[in-house]
């Protein structure tokens, strides 16, 4: 078995932040190719305005970069980051103050924070979906600049593309990023090239660099200008999320590495795009159009390379997506899917089957339904910032647990966040006014997916109070003392914790009948990636003797996906026929008279329909055995 590596290496930071700009940066690194024309879609070209939109690019990414490449991913929960972490990281220290005696406040913080984790985590899902779409129609879109009669071909090719994308993921994250490295840091010194060489034409656009011509900008014009710019200028860093989000797929040096690097050869391509409007006023597409400038075969090689980034920059949505999905099933907010590792020496990398459906059905039906880049432009931008904004409260609450008594480090720390929120806020009131042409896409799937996380959290909460449960130590001393029934055979039964009795053990005596071998087992996962052991341990007899319980632990790699428990039983001696693998089954009932019956009604659809977890155990559906009955829910 090959354990993680603890410490981090200058050769490996170097070779994960290889990996990093092929799994994290491609979203960011194609905004060059729709946010310039977006902008002075509606905007006249002048020195002014050019200027003022340069400034505006260049001081997002520093906000950007104070926000998650630094204090964000400092805020890491065992290696992990993003929302459902950063919840996780505020329920410890909400229990760590909660046993010292503290206030009230403490709990309503957590309550909140529970809220927006739900609501920035439906928002990062959501934004899963038009990130790849909108990336891969702006790169194919570039084809229509030389050759206009090809424009029927951009809506199946891109289903082609991004059916392609889908289909490779189970390959992993690692080796997708190893295929996709290569690519991404030919695109970004393609675009740095760009840009530079058109920049000689005018250096002086480096002054943009100065916030003056941000502030100058915003005051001169009415917010109904300048709200939809900065809708627009925000798609530069759309991408910042994922940078948080995929930290334990990398690691924090790693990406912020990474990051340094690449902001430079984005801001080479922005200030060329600007130098080349400047120059070409007419220009609908500037990034293509200034490609035209150097020949017809460099037009064709970015075109090329645009289109294999914007692939790339699905990945880094998908791959966040998958780590968005797995803390908040961890957390109870989502239904148990089958998750897989993909590599033996992170952890963090990992494919889920069912999410990676969700979202390639749901990407396939957002490029038919937009069609065009600058239609889903409008869709694209507020779903990412109302994240923003969550996060950053999220945050400023983990911030005050951890410091609630160091007065000086809050106030020290207080005006970064209000900074922070201030950008939030502005990016996200100036996307509001895209709700109408397409802004309400995002937050349908949102709301979808908040529902669902509220319906299944809530609901399951209910199950567990409801079913029968005793802790292992209550039951060993009592059950002698049962009157029960003892049947020849052997009962396996599957137990979340060794520390309790499943629930389908507790519903068998409930019946007045018990197994003569009663075997309860466990399985975990451990920090090796590969490897099974087991044992087994008599913890309680029954019958005067007559009967047993036993407790068998399994401890199997994290990289192992099944476990062949029936051979393990068999390794183990419990070969007494007949043999049943018993399985909690409950048949819910809704007795909930107000308005919430509806969302237990979701929840039961839910709950019915979730995948079984027996085949990862390998066992026969022949073997299987179900015991529980009715259960009455209400809030």
């Amino acid at each position: 078995m090959i354990e993680q590596e603890s410490t981090s290496t200058l050769p490996s930071t170097l070779f994960l932040s290889y990996l990093a700009i092929g799994g994290v940066l491609g979203d960011i690194g194609t905004s060059p190719l729709y946010v310039m024309s977006l902008c002075f879609k509606r905007l006249p070209v002048t020195r002014a305005n050019v200027m003022g939109v340069l400034s505006l690019i260049t001081w997002s990414f520093v906000f950007l970069s104070t926000k998650y490449a630094w204090m964000a991913l400092n805020m890491d929960n065992e290696g992990e980051g993003g929302t459902f972490a950063l919840l996780n990281l505020i329920r410890k220290e909400g229990r760590r103050l909660k046993d010292n005696g503290r206030s009230i406040l403490i709990a309503h913080l957590v309550g909140g924070a529970s809220i927006l984790a739900m609501i920035c985590g439906a928002l990062l899902l959501s934004d899963g979906v038009i990130t790849p779409s909108i990336s891969v129609l702006a790169a194919v879109e570039g084809v229509e600049v030389l050759y206009p009669h090809l424009a029927e071909y951009v809506v199946p090719l891109a289903a082609i593309i991004l059916t392609g994308l889908f289909l490779i993921q189970k390959r992993g994250t690692e080796r997708v990023a190893k295929l996709f490295s290569p690519i991404v840091i030919f695109w970004f010194a393609t675009i740095a090239f760009a840009g530079l060489m058109n920049i000689r034409r005018d250096p002086s656009l480096i002054q943009a660099l100065s916030p003056h011509y941000a502030i100058r900008f915003l005051f001169s014009y009415p917010l109904a200008i300048v709200f939809p710019i900065l809708g627009y200028v925000v798609l530069c860093i759309t991408g910042g999320e994922a940078l948080y989000a995929d930290e334990a797929h990398y690691s924090k040096p790693a990406i912020r590495l990474a990051w340094s690097a690449a902001s430079l050869c984005l801001l080479a391509n922005y200030f060329g795009q600007g130098a080349y409007l400047l120059a070409s006023p007419k220009a609908t597409n500037p990034f293509f159009d200034m490609a035209v400038s150097f020949g017809h075969r460099f037009y064709l090689y970015l075109l090329l390379l645009a289109t294999l980034a914007a692939i790339v920059a699905s990945q880094a949505m998908i791959s966040g997506s998958f780590s968005t999905y797995k803390q908040a099933m961890e957390l109870r907010m989502f239904p148990r899917l089958e998750v897989r590792n993909t590599s033996s020496a992170a952890r963090g990398q990992i494919y889920i089957p069912w999410v990676n459906v969700g979202l390639f059905a749901a990407c396939l039906a957002t490029v038919f339904m937009f069609r065009r880049a600058d239609a889903l432009g409008d869709a694209y931008g507020l779903a990412v910032t109302g994240a923003f904004i969550g996060t950053t409260l999220m945050m400023s609450v983990l911030w005050f647990l951890r410091h609630k008594d160091a007065k000086r480090q809050i106030l020290v720390l207080l005006p970064v966040f209000i900074v922070f929120l201030i950008f939030d806020s502005g990016f996200f009131f100036s996307n509001l006014g895209k709700i109408p042409t397409g802004g309400w896409f995002p937050l349908i799937i949102g709301t979808i997916l908040v529902i669902t996380m509220v319906a299944w959290e809530k609901g399951s909460l209910l199950v567990y109070r409801n079913i029968p449960k005793r802790d292992s130590a209550s039951f060993l001393n009592t059950v002698e003392q049962m009157e029960l029934t003892r049947v020849k055979g052997t009962d396996v039964h599957m137990t979340a914790s060794e520390k309790s009795i499943a629930a389908s053990l507790l519903g068998e005596c409930a019946n007045g009948a018990i197994r003569e071998t009663v075997v309860l087992v466990t399985v975990r996962n451990t920090e090796h990636p590969w490897g099974v052991q087991y044992d087994k341990q008599l913890i309680g007899t029954f019958h005067h003797g007559r009967g047993s319980i036993y407790q068998v632990i399994i401890e199997k790699g994290y990289m192992r996906l099944f476990v062949n428990v029936p051979n393990i039983m068999d390794e183990l001696g419990f070969k007494e026929e007949p043999r049943r693998f018993v399985f909690g089954m409950w048949n819910l009932i809704i007795v909930e008279q107000t308005w919430k019956k509806w969302l237990l009604r979701y929840f039961r659809l839910i709950y019915r329909n979730s995948p079984s977890m027996t085949g990862r155990f390998m066992i026969p559906s022949q073997y299987v055995a179900y015991v529980g009955g009715d259960l009455e829910i209400s809030f």
